[in-house]
């Protein structure tokens, strides 16, 4: 092989490889989203109900994810965990695979990672976020893959999140007689992320 298209070659596959990281998510004092800290999901937009929690939906276990419906309450915080970590980068960024679990013990003794129910549920016809062990898991394995996209139309730092069980799918809230659930939807949720105190 020529030297000049060898150097030519190595150099493009330098490139691709380290290419400009996805910008940060930023939270609502503008600092960088961090796998080290808890963050509080909360409506963008005022009067649109509070933060994120757990509540149970049919059954008493297992919990889904919720949405508070007094806007003062902020719920419970979650943590973010990035699928693959570059050189110790603990930074939450935009388009990237993470998994999310809420910061917090339940009394169904399990986890309180999130994961997108592999059916539609029979109760709201939709596929829902739910904590727990994944019953039946699908041959991708993606059910605990979401992402953090930006969402610019409200203000700053605002975002939506999406599930990449498939292809990707914005999360939005909507409402039944027994509360406001998070699942997936055509119209998204649009959060910000306030920095909850360390425990």
């Amino acid at each position: 092989m020529d030297s000049h298209l060898l150097l030519l070659s190595l150099l493009a596959i330098f490139l691709s490889c380290n290419g400009a990281a996805p910008p940060p998510v930023y939270d609502t004092d503008g600092l960088e989203l961090s796998a080290d800290a808890s963050y509080y999901v909360l409506p963008a937009v005022r009067g649109h109900g509070g933060g994120l929690t757990m509540a149970p939906h049919v059954l008493r276990c297992p919990l889904f994810v919720a949405q508070e419906t007094n806007e003062l309450r902020k719920g419970f915080p979650v943590r973010f965990t990035p699928e693959q970590q570059q050189g110790g980068d603990r930074t939450v960024r935009v388009s990237t695979d993470v998994r999310i679990h809420f910061a917090a013990v339940t009394t169904c003794v399990q986890t309180t990672e999130w994961h997108v129910s592999g059916d539609d549920e029979p109760t709201s016809g939709r596929q829902q976020v739910v904590t727990g062990p994944i019953l039946a898991p699908s041959p991708g394995g993606r059910e605990k893959v979401f992402r953090v996209e930006s969402y610019g139309r409200a203000k700053a730092h605002t975002y939506k999140l999406v599930s990449c069980r498939g292809s990707c799918q914005d999360l939005g809230v909507f409402r039944d007689d027994r509360g406001s659930w998070l699942g997936a939807s055509d119209r998204a949720h649009v959060v910000v992320f306030k920095k909850a105190p360390p425990v």
